[in-house]
């Protein structure tokens, strides 16, 4: 099996173990996956997907993609997911505190990128793959794993609802 072929049948297995309810979000996460390794790769990236090694067209798709997909994604977690993990499972909070934190990084390099000068890109979006695919293994693996664990299924459909409504807007 190549490469690739094993992340998607690992990502196909982890989605399998998501409650519906994350699926949303699980999905972003595989799009932020994706282009964090691109982001990271530079100009080692494949071209492929329409993918380019030009950063300042890696610097309006980042854009893109916050607008797109990141920020209301950002805004599911907080509204739907955080809360109501933290009050259903207090040892939540410390993991929480610090994917806040993160998401509060990704939102300031998403504006540095905006107003970078080209010859500053290079690293600001390497920054920014390292830290989105260190935040979204973090969600995928300690975060959702709580979620699925800690959470009574009644609590988990009504998260999934409230998850649906937020990222309704972009879909």
């Amino acid at each position: 099996m190549e490469y690739t072929e094993k992340k998607i049948h690992l990502y196909t297995i982890t989605m399998a173990k998501r409650h519906h309810s994350l699926v949303l979000l699980s999905q972003d996460h595989h799009h932020g996956l994706a282009l964090a390794l691109r982001l990271r790769q530079g100009n080692q990236a494949l071209l492929h997907d329409g993918w380019t090694h030009d950063r300042v067209e890696q610097a309006r798709r980042v854009q893109e993609f916050y607008e797109r997909e990141l920020r209301s994604h950002f805004t599911a977690e907080e509204e739907a997911v955080f809360p109501i993990l933290k009050e259903h499972s207090p040892r939540s909070g410390p993991l929480i505190t610090t994917l806040i934190q993160q998401h509060r990084e990704l939102e300031r390099l998403v504006g540095a990128i905006a107003q970078a000068k080209p010859n500053d890109l290079d690293g600001l979006l390497v920054a920014l793959g390292e830290l989105l695919e260190r935040h979204i293994r973090l969600e995928e693996r300690e975060l959702f794993e709580l979620y699925q664990s800690d959470l009574a299924p009644h609590v988990m459909e009504e998260v999934g609802k409230a998850v649906r409504r937020l990222v309704a807007s972009r879909l």
